[in-house]
């Protein structure tokens, strides 16, 4: 059965503060094991805009459906999807994943990440940030039809990180989010859930 959702929703401190404090304590060590990546969206440019750029910055893959577990950190973080709204729709997840993203050279407060989705199918998107920053993530009112790209984008909602914040919503919409301009660091978990 498959489940349509057009949602959107903001939910401040998703999770109790202990588990909170321990993905902040966690992701942030000097020890946790980032891997680089040149473009930290992927994908072909939808269309010419210089508000939307490419950034790189740093992933870290706790699960991926095709792969199975592939993060010794998995036993922290695999329940994570039970605090999600909704759980009778959850059937799994897709893709869990941590992003670290640092300041880039030339980004302002409106820069944004080519809009993107993260995968072509219907599922739900958890995107929890870890910690205080800058960075806002920029929602459309685009969603992902494979017969036609985008002609344009229009912003719907811009979510600025908090500690515990997280956004719940339809993965077949476009996103993207900005860098950090005044903060060193943003540490988020993207929850892509099969629904």
């Amino acid at each position: 059965m498959t489940i349509t959702i057009s949602m959107f929703e903001v939910v401040d401190n998703l999770i109790p503060q202990s588990y909170q404090d321990e993905l902040e304590n966690v992701l942030t060590r000097f020890d946790f094991p980032w891997y680089y990546q040149p473009n930290i969206t992927s994908g072909k440019p939808k269309i010419q805009n210089e508000q939307f750029k490419y950034s790189h910055g740093f992933t870290h893959q706790f699960y991926h459906q095709e792969h199975g577990v592939q993060s010794a950190f998995w036993g922290m973080i695999q329940n994570f999807r039970h605090f999600v709204p909704y759980p009778e729709k959850i059937h799994g997840y897709y893709r869990l994943k941590a992003n670290l993203t640092v300041p880039v050279n030339g980004w302002t407060k409106d820069t944004v990440q080519e809009p993107h989705i993260d995968m072509p199918i219907p599922h739900l998107v958890c995107l929890y940030y870890v910690n205080d920053s800058d960075g806002d993530t920029f929602f459309f009112n685009e969603t992902f039809n494979e017969e036609r790209e985008p002609e344009q984008f229009t912003i719907m909602e811009r979510v600025a990180p908090k500690k515990g914040r997280a956004v719940i919503f339809d993965g077949l919409r476009y996103h993207g989010s900005n860098c950090p301009i005044e903060s060193q660091s943003r540490f988020i978990i993207n929850a892509g859930m099969i629904i």
